[in-house]
């Protein structure tokens, strides 16, 4: 059994080959986004509630993605606070039911936090919607304040921001071509604190 999961968009192809070769350079920069690999949150790392298994959340995210249909999304590299990442461009409001079912759904498996966990999780200046999330989902990014994004970096800082900007875009592939996501992945926390991809399980609304 895995420390804690996650259900995660996982990008497969030229863009999925490119996360994995930024976030596996073992450069400090992407140090932090690299131990839980490169993916965007729709349902951030919880750990198990007691009487529930892996098999049975396994079970149950099989069971929501049969009746989720893929969502189809442009990127564009950005920056959020201190660091860089892809995010949509323009509507995404079929992507927001999508993360909202994966956390209202899924939401029978989460243990409640502990005090400590709620404590490290708490960020100065949170506004009193996303206290409220924090209490209630585990996580302050939920619903109306879900923001997807897929992180390549940790903190850059601001003079070397442009740098590494030119760095991302000349690897980046084509961000013209859609970013559809066609699976709800389960992913694992390992005792090192890695994350890995457990099962993907594809969206396939009829």
């Amino acid at each position: 059994m895995y420390k804690r999961y996650a259900i995660y968009d996982c990008p497969e192809g030229a863009l999925g080959a490119f996360g994995s070769a930024w976030l596996g350079s073992g450069a400090a920069l992407v140090e932090r986004p690299a131990r839980y690999g490169f993916h965007a949150t729709l349902k951030a790392p919880f750990s198990l509630a007691e009487g529930q298994s892996e098999g049975g959340l396994a079970g149950a995210v099989e069971a929501l993605a049969a009746g989720l249909a893929p969502v189809e999304i442009t990127l564009e590299l950005a920056r959020i606070g201190g660091f860089l990442a892809l995010v949509p461009r323009g509507d995404s409001e079929a992507l927001n039911r999508l993360a909202g079912a994966c956390v209202l759904e899924l939401e029978a498996f989460r243990a409640p936090m502990s005090a400590a966990e709620y404590e490290r999780k708490l960020r100065p200046n949170m506004s009193e919607r996303k206290l409220e999330n924090l209490k209630r989902w585990g996580y302050p990014h939920v619903f109306d304040d879900f923001r997807y994004h897929l992180t390549l970096t940790g903190p850059v800082a601001q003079g070397a921001r442009e740098a590494v900007v030119n760095q991302l875009e000349a690897a980046l592939p084509d961000l013209g071509a859609p970013h559809v996501i066609a699976s709800l992945c389960l992913c694992g926390e390992d005792a090192a604190g890695q994350f890995h991809i457990l099962q993907r399980f594809p969206l396939s609304e009829a």
